[in-house]
């Protein structure tokens, strides 16, 4: 069973980021994170779990060991989208189909799209 330190390590790795990195916007010296990793540092305090959790883009309960279910890179793009521009599933479902559009026909939907706003503009 993996422990905090897995986990950390794990998302860190996933994620392209240095222990230097994680370090940085924890506010802690490299050594420190290091030490988490290692299980050194046993008895994190509950703030850094859950600053190290948005660092990583996971849950606090996932660096735990509560929920063994690693957050995907579509999982944390969908939490970031909904939190930060407050979008529903209708939204998130077209941005998906925007995804996955060829070039032509991203290019075809944006014409569209500034057709629409011409036309509510001269309204």
């Amino acid at each position: 069973m993996p422990t905090i330190g897995d986990r950390i390590k794990e998302r860190r790795n996933a994620l392209g980021l240095t222990l230097l990195e994680i370090a940085e916007q924890l506010n802690v010296k490299e050594a420190t994170v290091q030490r988490y990793e290692s299980g050194e540092i046993k008895n994190i305090k509950h703030e850094t779990i859950v600053n190290l959790a948005e660092i990583l883009k996971c849950s606090p309960s996932y660096l735990m060991g509560w929920d063994d279910t690693p957050p995907t890179t579509e999982d944390t793009i969908v939490k970031l989208l909904k939190a930060q521009y407050h979008l529903n599933e209708d939204d998130i479902r077209f941005i998906k189909d925007y995804n996955n559009m060829s070039s032509a026909e991203r290019e075809a939907l944006r014409t569209a799209i500034d057709a629409i706003k011409k036309i509510k503009d001269a309204d």
